[in-house]
């Protein structure tokens, strides 16, 4: 039996896991893969005390802070259910029907990739179809790319794919980039990177690999008008950047979720289940970036500690 679960491995983990940690609390950090998201992200610039730092090498230092801390770590997990046990506590079971219980949870699972939900889209993931710019990018070596979406996100994978890739097509669905300044600036200063608006993505096409990409030209979209021709780009891989959906599914009928599938809590990361905690970006806080995750991850664990002086014992 431990004081604490944290379910996830990003950065609102970590720092749940080093506070809670500090505080002696019998702690059990369970995740897929420690670091998150933060493994796939590119140059890090906004991190305070790092002028600029890849994301790998910024969850690396918080993966070695961490393990300096006596809490128990178990990676390649992922939570199929959470019940609430009926004198107090939970159970929480995982894809290989491994029980643990704890006496309270912080959840920080995270999002993940958000799909475009259109043909070939998921026989060629793997196959030319790419998530994760950092990673997958020197497999496109003087390959043409096309990388679909207009915000930071977006933005960075494709002067990512740059690196390598001849050309790289930058697909925006609406007449602008969403992307901060800063990152449209590089963007213009790219010379192999063409950005084009008002498209939409209909079919991701190939035999073994992708081999190219329908959208459909439709301008004024946001007001409903417009033409809408379909056009066809001759490349060999496409990098998908339109935003990500909360990791909630295996906690949907325990706590409250909002709308968008973003677990609510209040200003002590308290969800509307008494015990259960939650921080991140599987949360409805404003803003997903890892500084606020951070922040949020502490505040989770300093929470929980307080409600467990109370909790009862197991």
């Amino acid at each position: 039996m431990h004081d604490l679960i944290i379910i996830g491995g990003g950065p609102s983990a970590m720092s749940a896991g080093i506070y809670a940690a500090r505080k002696k609390i019998k702690t059990l950090l369970i995740c897929k893969e420690l670091g998150g998201q933060l493994n796939e992200a590119g140059q890090v610039e906004n991190y305070l005390g790092f002028e600029s730092i890849l994301g790998a090498e910024l969850a690396q230092k918080f993966v070695s802070h961490l393990k300096k801390f006596d809490l128990e770590i178990k990676e390649k997990q992922e939570i199929k259910k959470i019940e609430r046990l009926a004198d107090s506590g939970f159970k929480i079971l995982n894809g290989h029907n491994d029980k643990e219980q704890s006496r309270a949870i912080i959840i920080t699972s995270g999002k993940c990739s958000r799909k475009l939900g259109v043909p070939g889209e998921e026989k060629f993931i793997g196959r030319g179809i790419s998530f994760c710019a950092v990673c997958d990018a020197p497999l496109f070596k003087d390959k043409e790319v096309a990388v679909v979406g207009g915000g930071n996100a977006a933005v960075q994978s494709a002067l990512e794919m740059a690196k390598y890739a001849s050309k790289v097509y930058l697909l925006s669905l609406y007449s602008k980039l969403m992307a901060d300044k800063f990152e449209q600036e590089k963007i213009k200063a790219a010379s192999n990177i063409e950005v084009v608006f008002d498209v939409q993505v209909k079919e991701i096409q190939g035999d073994r690999f992708v081999s190219g990409l329908i959208y459909q030209d439709t301008p004024n979209l946001s007001l409903g008008g417009g033409r809408k021709e379909k056009k066809k780009l001759s490349v060999q891989g496409v990098h998908i950047e339109i935003g990500s959906i909360p990791s909630s599914n295996f906690i949907k009928d325990v706590v409250e979720l909002n709308e968008k599938g973003e677990i609510k809590i209040d200003y002590q990361n308290r969800t509307s289940q008494p015990g259960i905690f939650a921080a991140g970006d599987v949360t409805n806080v404003s803003h997903k970036q890892i500084v606020i995750a951070a922040g949020e991850g502490a505040k989770a664990a300093l929470n929980a500690c307080e409600y467990l002086k109370d909790a009862p014992q197991m």
